[in-house]
């Protein structure tokens, strides 16, 4: 039995709507703790609203045959499933923005020695510890402040463009995604590179001290040393390490684009 124009349009918003929620369920920093439910419901009906006119109409033309076979509800589930998986990558591949800030913050602790006490990332539920909430903090304030957030909003309108929701298209390179994951991690060790160049003089010399003179404790000595650098290096090095996170959340302003 074919498909009546309601019923095709339904579907279409149905699948629209998978993608988005999916993708805001999934992007830090809406998917931490602090964001109420409701918030993250109400904005991905918004988008919704405004994605949906657009491309609701091709996507119930390109799927009213798919629909009138005996298999349709399996071949629905199949594309709910598809674009739910969609929306939680695209999530996934933009929240890499946020990963070197973490990387460069959980770097900077352990050489300070402040790994020991985990605490709560305001980014999901993962542990973090206080260098790494300062920089996730700082990080998503500049994202909002550059108006990033209207970028990844135009970003999921225009993946109806590049990959419809009931259309084939091909999934992205494993090179591409490599390539992402290696960079963010890269980054992170930019973002403070200063400051580990500081540690780790400060480091060396603390080990070169205690092969001339042994009685002096690493552990009394050596981690206070270690401890006042780092926050030294932190407050001296602060207006590069906010111009590398500036220049990081830019070149990925421009790659989404």
């Amino acid at each position: 039995m074919a498909m009546t124009i309601i019923e095709s349009q339904i579907i279409a918003w149905l699948l629209i709507l998978f993608r988005v929620g999916a993708f805001i369920a999934f992007l830090p920093p809406l998917n931490g703790q602090g964001m109420p439910a409701t918030v993250k419901i109400g904005l991905a009906i918004s988008l919704v609203a405004v994605i949906a006119p657009q491309h609701s109409v091709q996507i119930a033309i390109s799927s009213a045959g798919d629909f009138s076979s005996a298999g349709a509800w399996l071949h629905l589930a199949w594309l709910t499933i598809r674009e739910t998986a969609l929306g939680a990558g695209l999530a996934w591949i933009f929240s890499l923005c946020f990963v070197p800030v973490r990387v460069a913050g959980a770097w900077v602790a352990q050489e300070m020695g402040l790994t020991m006490a985990g605490l709560a990332s305001p980014m999901d539920q993962q542990s973090s510890n206080v260098v790494s909430q300062v920089l996730e903090a700082i990080a998503v304030l500049m994202f909002f402040v550059m108006d990033l957030h209207h970028i990844m909003f135009w970003m999921i309108g225009r993946s109806f463009v590049v990959r419809p929701a009931a259309s084939g298209w091909e999934m992205p390179s494993w090179e591409t995604v490599l390539w992402s994951v290696t960079q963010s991690v890269d980054q992170g060790f930019v973002i403070i590179g200063p400051v580990g160049v500081l540690l780790f003089v400060v480091s060396l010399t603390v080990l070169v001290t205690m092969r001339t003179a042994p009685q002096f404790n690493f552990m009394s000595y050596g981690m206070t040393m270690r401890l006042v650098a780092g926050i030294g290096g932190l407050i001296l090095f602060f207006p590069d390490i906010c111009g590398a996170v500036q220049g990081l959340l830019l070149f990925v302003g421009q790659e989404a684009t």
